[in-house]
C-alpha cells in the first residue's frame, strides 16, 4: 500500500500546470548558416626565408550544404567577376604554406613587395560562403629578363670615343611594375665567357631598368678580366637585382647573353721615341732617337727642335718603324691641346712639324690632361717628384715620424737615389714606407703598391705582412745606396756612395733664410752620391755663399768659383756683385730642390 502512494505522488509531480493556455514556453531554433570566418591576422607579409610555413589559416561553419569537399577561391574583386582556386578541403579548414599562396598571388598582383588587397570564399557545389578580405604583400619569383642586347651584340672599343656610349643594357622585372615604390638595385656584371661567373667585372648599377656604358669604362672592365688589346673576345654579361629586406637581402640573377668586345690598349709604355728632321739631334734614323721617359701620367725630355728640312717627325713605341707609331692626328682626335708651335705636317705620314723658333726645349706629353707642351729645357735631374719620403722604424734616422723623415731626391730622370742607413732588428722595427708627400700618411705606397706596378725589388725587402703591408728591410743593418727606378722599374741596395769631396756643402746668407749671416743654423746640401750634394732650400731674393767647413768663412764658394769650373748654373741664380761676389737668388721666394752634380758640374733648383 505504501508503495503505492509513493507511486502517484511522483506522478503527480512531474503533471505541468498553467494558468491559461497562452502561457505555453517556446524553444526559437537557431539559424543555420554557411560562414567563413577571418584569420587571426588581415594583414599578411609572406617570407620567402621560410616557404613551407603556413601563410594563412581559414575556418568556416556550414550547417546549410551538408558537403563532404569545399573549394577555396581568391580574387582581386569584392563581386568574384574573375577567380582563382587556391585548393580545396575535405574539413571545415583550409590551410596554404608561404610558396603556394605567393606564386598564386604573383599571378594576378605583380607588384611585388606592396600591399595587395584579395578576398577570399569557400564554395560548395554552387553554395559560396561570405568573402572575407586580406592585405597581402608578396615576395618576387622571378628573375629579371634581359630586353637588350642580345649575343648578336658585338662592339669594337676606341679610346678616341672612350666618354661616348658603347653599351646599353635593359631589361624587365616581371613581379614588379615600372612605378613601384619598391626600392630594387640592379647590377650589369661581366664575365669571361664560360668562366660561370667566377671572376666578374661590374659596369655599374641602377635602380632603373637600362644602364649603359662608355668605350672606356667597358674597355677597362674587359681587361681587368684578362681580355687582350686589339683581338676580340667574348663576356657573359648578366644582371643581379638586390633587395635588401629587414633580416637579409634578396638576389635574383638574370640568364646571361654572352657579346663580343675589341678591347683597346691602355698600358703606356715606358719610354717613347722621337725621330725626324725636325729633331736634328736623332734624325730620320734609329742610331739616336730622342727618348722621352714616362713619369706617372707623363712623358718627358729635353730635345734640340728645329723647323729646317721640313721640321717634321714622329713619335714611335719601339725603337723601329713599327709596330706603334703616334703622329699628329693620333693625339689630335684624342683631344689633346697641342703647342702651337708643333702642326700637322700634312706629308704622307701626316708628322708633327716645328715651326717654331729652333733651340732645345722641354717636350711634355701629359697622357692624363691630355696636353703637349713645350717648355724651357730642365737643367739636372727629372721625376714625377722633387723626393721620396721615407718613414718607419726600419729607417732609424726616420722613424715612425714626420719631424725626421730622410729624403730621397731625384738624382735622374726618373730615378730617386741616395745613402740610407737601414736596419733589421726583427718584427716591428725593420719595417718603412715610402711617401711622395711630406707630412701627408695618404701618400704612401707600400711593398704591394711597387708590387702591383711590376717592379723587380731587391731581395733584402720583403711584405712586412702588418697592418699597412709596409717594407720589411731582412738584410744586415748599415748604410746602403738606395735606388728606385721609376722607369726600369727597380728597387735596388747597392754598397753606400760616398764619393762626394765633402760629406756636405753649407749655405749661407740671407738669401737663405733659415741661415742667415752666422753659423748658428746654416743649411745643410748633404752628399747623397757619386759627386752630388742635394735637399730642400729656401730661398728669398738676397745673396748668399757656399761652404766647405762649418763655421770657417775661408772656406767659402762663391759664384765665379764655379763660374770658373765650367758649371752650368740655374738661370734664377745670378753673380751678386756685391765685395764677395755671392749668389743671389732672382727668381720666385719659396722652397726648391736644390742639387749640386759636381760630375756634370750643374747647379740646378726645382
Amino acid at each position: 500500500m505504501k508503495h503505492i502512494l509513493k507511486i502517484c505522488l511522483a506522478l503527480l509531480l512531474i503533471i505541468p500546470f498553467g494558468c491559461s493556455d497562452d502561457d505555453t514556453i517556446q524553444v526559437v531554433p537557431q539559424a543555420k548558416k554557411f560562414e567563413l570566418s577571418t584569420p587571426n591576422a588581415s594583414s599578411i607579409v609572406l617570407n620567402y626565408e621560410y616557404p613551407d610555413n603556413p601563410a594563412f589559416t581559414i575556418v568556416w561553419v556550414d550547417d546549410i550544404t551538408g558537403a563532404d569537399s569545399y573549394t577555396i577561391e581568391m580574387s582581386t574583386e569584392a563581386s568574384f567577376d574573375t577567380s582563382i582556386t587556391l585548393g580545396s578541403s575535405s574539413s571545415n579548414t583550409f590551410t596554404m604554406p608561404v610558396n603556394e599562396f605567393n606564386n598564386a598571388l604573383i599571378e594576378v598582383a605583380p607588384n611585388a613587395y606592396e600591399d595587395t588587397s584579395i578576398y577570399v570564399r569557400v564554395k560548395a557545389e554552387e553554395t559560396t560562403s561570405n568573402v572575407i578580405s586580406l592585405n597581402v604583400v608578396t615576395y618576387p619569383e622571378e628573375n629579371p629578363v634581359i630586353i637588350s642586347p642580345d649575343s648578336t651584340f658585338e662592339v669594337v672599343l676606341s679610346d678616341i670615343t672612350e666618354n661616348e656610349n658603347a653599351l646599353a643594357v635593359e631589361w624587365d622585372d616581371p613581379d614588379f611594375s615600372v612605378d613601384t615604390s619598391a626600392e630594387i638595385d640592379y647590377y650589369i656584371e661581366i664575365a669571361v665567357a664560360g668562366s660561370n661567373f667566377v671572376t666578374i667585372e661590374t659596369l655599374g648599377n641602377t635602380q632603373d631598368r637600362v644602364l649603359e656604358s662608355t668605350h672606356g669604362s667597358l674597355n677597362e672592365a674587359a681587361l681587368n678580366l684578362g681580355l687582350n688589346a686589339d683581338a676580340a673576345s667574348q663576356l657573359d654579361l648578366r644582371v643581379r637585382s638586390v633587395i635588401e629586406t629587414t633580416s637579409n637581402s634578396l638576389e635574383r640573377i638574370s640568364d646571361f647573353i654572352t657579346i663580343t668586345v675589341t678591347p683597346y690598349e691602355t698600358a703606356l709604355p715606358p719610354v717613347i721615341y722621337g725621330v725626324g728632321a725636325g729633331m736634328p739631334n736623332a734624325g730620320w734614323a734609329w742610331d739616336t732617337p730622342q727618348e722621352f721617359i714616362l713619369q706617372g701620367a707623363v712623358y718627358s725630355g729635353n730635345v734640340l727642335l728645329s723647323p729646317d728640312n721640313d721640321g717634321n717627325f714622329r713619335f714611335f713605341a719601339q725603337q723601329d718603324w713599327g709596330p706603334i707609331s703616334y703622329n699628329f692626328p693620333y693625339y689630335e682626335v684624342r683631344g689633346y691641346t697641342i703647342d702651337s708651335n708643333l702642326v700637322n705636317a700634312l706629308d704622307g705620314d701626316s708628322n708633327f712639324q716645328f715651326i717654331g723658333t729652333e733651340g732645345e726645349y722641354l717636350l711634355e706629353i701629359d697622357t692624363e690632361n691630355k696636353t703637349i707642351t713645350l717648355g724651357p729645357p730642365i737643367i739636372g735631374p727629372n721625376c714625377e717628384f722633387d723626393q721620396l719620403w721615407l718613414v718607419g722604424a726600419g729607417v732609424p734616422d726616420a722613424g715612425w715620424g714626420w719631424e725626421t723623415a730622410v729624403q730621397l731626391p731625384c738624382t735622374g730622370a726618373g730615378v730617386y737615389s741616395g745613402n740610407v742607413t737601414i736596419q733589421n732588428n726583427g718584427g716591428a722595427d725593420n719595417n718603412f714606407r715610402f711617401f711622395t708627400t711630406e707630412g701627408d700618411w695618404g701618400s704612401g705606397q707600400n711593398f704591394p703598391y711597387f708590387e702591383g706596378e711590376g717592379y723587380t725589388i731587391d731581395s733584402n725587402f720583403t711584405n712586412a705582412l702588418d697592418g699597412d703591408s709596409n717594407f720589411a728591410f731582412t738584410g744586415t743593418t748599415g748604410e746602403y745606396f738606395l735606388s728606385v727606378d721609376t722607369v726600369n722599374k727597380t728597387i735596388v741596395l747597392d754598397a753606400a756612395q760616398v764619393n762626394c769631396e765633402f760629406d756636405q756643402l753649407w749655405l749661407v746668407g740671407a738669401g737663405v733664410p733659415d741661415a742667415g749671416w752666422g753659423w748658428d743654423s746654416p743649411v745643410e746640401l748633404a752628399c747623397i752620391g757619386a759627386g752630388v750634394y742635394s735637399a730642400d732650400v729656401t730661398f728669398a731674393n738676397d745673396a748668399f755663399r757656399f761652404f766647405t767647413t762649418e763655421g770657417d768663412w775661408g772656406s767659402g764658394r762663391n759664384f765665379p768659383y764655379y763660374e770658373g769650373e765650367g758649371y752650368t748654373i740655374d738661370n734664377n741664380f745670378v753673380n751678386a756683385l756685391d765685395g764677395d761676389s755671392n749668389f743671389q737668388f732672382v727668381g720666385t721666394p719659396g722652397s726648391y730642390t736644390l742639387t749640386m752634380d759636381t760630375v756634370n758640374k750643374t747647379i740646378s733648383i726645382q
